[in-house]
């Protein structure tokens, strides 16, 4: 499937909220089988974790974020950042951040537009070898995502020690959001953030109503079924190309 290209791109914008634009997304990755379905990643990435595939698929989904950031920029676009995950798999390989590095500089692609989301749970588990790799790669100008901010593993002291450029605060703190609690827990988190001076952005908006009060409490950046849903390459470089003409 891999050697085929059966593994399909789409990108998830990432919506800025105070201009009304997106202002980049995140590359997603789904498994076109025989029968032309797509088949989910909650489907296919826990196995291949299991079996070390990812690290093969990973890298398939990086070296086209690339490509597609060169088709851009041969086109006269003016480049976007698309963010790729990072698994757990690669913090133990001494290639890890060359391999990177190597395909920035083969599709003369600036680093800053390939950001590389690392899942929180990372931080607690693999502290030095990733502290390593983030120091190298941010030195080349990469920048580091600390996805799923919230799930369940977070300590808020950890924030001023990892060594990131963004966090992406989970889903799981817009639940009950109606609720009075939860709406002053997301409010402090977003302005301790923004205090930290980290850039940020808030996962998982569904509803008018969460995306209402994102904005009142200073959210700049979200992304969410609410907004955009994951979409084919070619329909995001359409809305790509509308968004720079102002049409």
């Amino acid at each position: 499937a891999l050697q085929e290209e059966k593994f399909v791109l789409f990108l998830q914008p990432k919506y800025d909220i105070q201009e009304g634009k997106f202002a980049g997304a995140e590359v997603l990755v789904r498994w076109k089988a025989s029968d032309q379905k797509m088949i989910s990643p909650g489907e296919f990435i826990p196995i291949f974790e299991r079996n070390g595939f990812i690290m093969k698929l990973d890298f398939y989904v990086w070296e086209h974020a690339c490509k597609l950031l060169r088709s851009w920029l041969d086109k006269g676009y003016d480049p976007m950042p698309i963010s790729v995950n990072v698994s757990r798999s690669h913090v133990y390989q001494k290639s890890f951040a060359g391999v990177l590095e190597k395909l920035a500089q083969q599709y003369d692609v600036e680093p800053y537009y390939v950001p590389l989301e690392v899942t929180e749970s990372m931080f607690t588990e693999y502290v030095d070898k990733l502290y390593k790799n983030i120091t190298r790669l941010q030195s080349a100008g990469f920048r580091f995502s600390m996805d799923d901010f919230g799930a369940g593993y977070s300590s808020l002291n950890m924030l001023k020690d990892e060594p990131v450029d963004e966090v992406k605060i989970d889903r799981f703190f817009l639940k009950d959001i109606k609720k009075e609690k939860s709406q002053i827990v997301i409010r402090n988190v977003i302005h301790m953030i923004q205090e930290l001076q980290l850039d940020m952005i808030v996962e998982g908006i569904e509803t008018k109503e969460q995306a209402e009060l994102l904005m009142n409490y200073g959210s700049y950046k979200a992304q969410g079924y609410y907004y955009y849903k994951p979409m084919p390459m070619v329909e995001f470089e359409q809305l790509l190309i509308k968004q720079q003409k102002g049409l």
